[in-house]
């Protein structure tokens, strides 16, 4: 080992005096820069060569040349600045290791903070290249992380005389990180921050430190979004932050203060009062900070989820005012739906909860508040919040639902709020506007064409959200109807939103029966197996489907064209038909006699979208019902369907609807339907002979008799004809009777008689 040494001496001796003269002679202006920058590379290039043979004593022999440069820093060129303050690194790092003496080190820090942020008292020496203060800040850096550091805290306790000069050097670290632009000197100083924190044991005088610390961060972080901060710099502060909480305020920390192992130079512990305070501005200081979980970047996200967990985890005592506003955002930071991070962060999350079920408590009352809002919340212009707060809600009702948590006492709540949120995006929505369609032959061929083709759609339309404009909107509250689904308060919400069904009226009424739907529309039809081995109540989501469809039927039977029915109500009653046929199947036949005469009349409706809708719905109730067509369906019950008419025109019964009902049976069925509707044509005659007077009843009722003429024509145009032969038959020739073939015929008729 000393023959290395002697050989690193050797090499290192002659730029080290090269160094020395020349830095010298610059003083007296007898050399220029540019022969000090080469001795200074000279050195580097030696100090690279022999750096494994380094030590302390070789160290302090190669800094006595950089000290005249050094002397010099407020003349010299950033270049040169930059390659003695290279090697000035690597004589820290492998020269002197844990072993700087003291002085040396107080020397270096004051020359250090110097470099890296100017003079303090000198206005000229304030202005610091870029480069120069990245690289001092590293070599500040690689000093805090000696062992001893010079006796500044390292080890024990901090002597009075070292704590100017610590505050001095952090001054110039915190400006660093919060008034320079360049991101290189913003990270160089974060490093040089987490090596001074993490290498500080000296409680007290950290906690004197405590205060610029947080507010250097706060600063940075706070305005992270508005200045477009770099997320290097967001993520390293929000790890700072982390790291100074944990050494002044974690459960553990706390406790070993109270009952000291070993005594600060002030010989004093916190107080209550001295945590109660600090709490309260770290409080503030977060609520400034978390809205950062709304960055673009992930590794923000990320480090701002890390330090969370920790408030919650290990400042249970001191930050316990926090934890509310904590875990607000932790929830929002694992609502990205299509996210694996948050997917992530949300299992991660549950495991908190498992560890401190206090927390399901606080979630709770976060729930609360954020259902209460979410009617206003939907009204607002910011698509941007009504996302994030539906997300928000969806994954807070995930995480509750996965502990059985008890959320009997939100039920009446969450339906009259959840209900009032749909009910203001729907008066918001544009779909109540109606799109007439044409009721011309071209129009009605279309809709029976869709409707009798062998797989037409089988998916309803959006009904009360634009998708154009509301995507977002309706997918959130979809997503989150999914997660009340998919809870135990499901069976409870539905019962709450059925008892309110007929007791509302408008966007409340169309809100709750589109919440119905949605609850139920996922949910498999069961069978007795199941229910016996899952020990289900069968009679609990039965009688509230049951309920929903009878409602529907009600507002069916009324008049398409009665103007006091939203066409969106009469939709969303189509497809709670659709749902019970599904889940029936062939056992819903009997229901088609009140439920067929409905579907039929709104196909025939002026409205586009309600048109649609019923077009659908007999195609699905066709399919459930195990008929291979919508007009096998239609012929299969004609017997109802014709009495359902004959009723209306038996008793002059002049609304528009049964001429439609009539019409669309005939252009389903064709030709089939025909014999079952002589009395009907019967009853047309009546009519137009009573009330030929009323022009449009009379254009409707000669609509049907023009479908029937034409259907019974195309089916007269299709009968098969005898054969007729294309090979002429052998003919026998023509003979003409006499009386003598007369009489001999009536003798063979009187001998057979006889």
């Amino acid at each position: 080992m000393d023959d290395e040494r002697v050989k690193a001496f050797r090499l290192l001796k002659p730029p080290c005096v090269e160094l020395s003269q020349t830095a010298l002679r610059y003083k007296v202006r007898k050399s220029n820069a540019k022969d000090l920058l080469k001795c200074l590379e000279r050195l580097t290039e030696t100090l690279l060569a022999v750096s494994r043979s380094l030590d302390a004593k070789l160290a302090d022999y190669v800094f006595f040349p950089l000290s005249h440069v050094f002397s010099e820093s407020k003349e010299l060129p950033p270049r040169l600045l930059e390659h003695a303050l290279s090697c000035l690194r690597l004589l820290i790092r492998q020269g002197w290791r844990d072993r700087l003496s003291s002085e040396v080190g107080k020397q270096l820090l004051i020359l250090l903070a110097f470099l890296a942020g100017g003079s303090a008292t000198d206005s000229k020496s304030k202005q610091v290249d870029e480069d120069v203060a990245a690289i001092a800040l590293d070599c500040t850096t690689s000093l805090f992380h000696l062992s001893v550091a010079s006796s500044l805290g390292s080890q024990g306790a901090i002597s009075p005389e070292n704590v100017p000069l610590l505050g001095h050097t952090l001054t110039v670290i915190l400006d660093a990180i919060s008034n320079t632009s360049a991101i290189k000197v913003r990270l160089a100083a974060c490093n040089s921050l987490n090596a001074l924190i993490d290498g500080i044991d000296d409680e007290d005088a950290l906690r004197n430190f405590f205060p610029g610390i947080v507010s250097c961060l706060t600063k940075v972080l706070s305005s992270g979004i508005r200045s477009k901060t770099p997320w290097k710099v967001l993520q390293a502060c929000i790890q700072l932050f982390d790291q100074i909480l944990r050494k002044i305020l974690t459960d553990d920390a706390l406790s070993s203060a109270v009952v000291p192992v070993r005594t600060s130079a002030a010989g004093e512990s916190p107080t209550n009062s001295w945590i109660k305070a600090t709490a309260s501005q770290v409080k503030v200081a977060l609520s400034t900070v978390l809205p950062l979980r709304y960055h673009d970047r992930d590794d923000v996200q990320e480090a701002l989820f890390t330090l969370g967990l920790s408030i919650l985890t290990e400042f249970r005592a001191a930050l316990r005012d926090s934890t509310s506003m904590i875990l607000e955002a932790l929830v929002a930071l694992s609502s990205h739906a299509a996210s694996e991070d948050s997917r992530r962060r949300s299992q991660r999350l549950q495991q908190i909860f498992a560890s401190n079920l206090d927390l399901l408590d606080v979630l709770k009352d976060s729930l609360y508040d954020w259902t209460v809002a979410l009617p206003r919340v939907v009204t607002s212009n910011d698509e941007t919040k009504q996302t994030r707060t539906l997300e928000q809600l969806s994954t807070a009702l995930q995480l509750l639902s996965a502990h059985d948590t008890d959320m009997r006492a939100f039920n009446d709540l969450v339906a009259s709020n959840l209900r009032s949120g749909v009910a203001s995006a729907i008066q918001l929505s544009s779909t109540h506007a109606i799109t007439s369609v044409a009721s011309g032959s071209a129009e009605i061929s279309r809709v029976l064409q869709s409707a009798t083709s062998s797989r037409g759609d089988r998916i309803f339309g959006p009904v009360i959200f634009d998708s154009t404009r509301q995507g977002n909107l309706m997918a959130g509250l979809q997503m989150l109807v999914k997660q009340f689904e998919s809870s135990a308060m499901s069976v409870a919400l539905q019962q709450s939103l059925i008892e309110s069904l007929k007791s509302t009226t408008g966007n409340e009424q169309i809100a709750t029966l589109w919440l119905m739907l949605k609850l139920m529309g996922n949910q498999p039809p069961q069978d007795s197996e199941s229910e016996q081995w899952l020990n289900l109540p069968s009679n609990c989501l039965e009688p509230l489907a049951e309920e929903a469809y009878s409602f529907s039927l009600e507002i069916l039977d009324r008049s398409a064209y009665d103007e006091a029915v939203d066409w969106r109500l009469q939709a969303l009653s189509l497809e709670v038909v659709a749902f019970q046929a599904r889940h029936q199947g062939q056992d819903f036949r009997p229901e088609l006699v009140d439920a067929l005469y409905p579907i039929l009349e709104r196909m025939g409706s002026n409205n586009a979208a309600l048109q649609q809708h019923a077009v659908t719905c007999l195609s699905i109730v066709s399919d459930s019902c195990g008929y291979p067509s919508a007009s096998e369906l239609v012929v299969h019950n004609a017997d109802y369907l014709v009495n359902a008419v004959a009723v209306k025109l038996n008793t002059f019964d002049i609304s528009p609807q049964a001429s439609q009902v009539m019409l669309m049976m005939v252009r389903l069925c064709g030709s089939a339907i025909i014999p079952y509707l002589d009395d009907l044509i019967e009853s047309i005659f009546a009519i137009l002979a009573c009330y030929h007077g009323y022009p449009r009843l009379v254009e409707s009722l000669f609509e049907v008799l023009n479908a029937i003429v034409e259907e019974g024509a195309k089916a007269s145009s299709r009968a098969i004809e005898p054969a007729i032969r294309t090979t002429p038959s052998p003919r026998r020739p023509y003979k003409l009777t006499t009386i003598t073939d007369v009489v001999a015929r009536l003798h063979f008729l009187k001998n057979k008689s006889d």
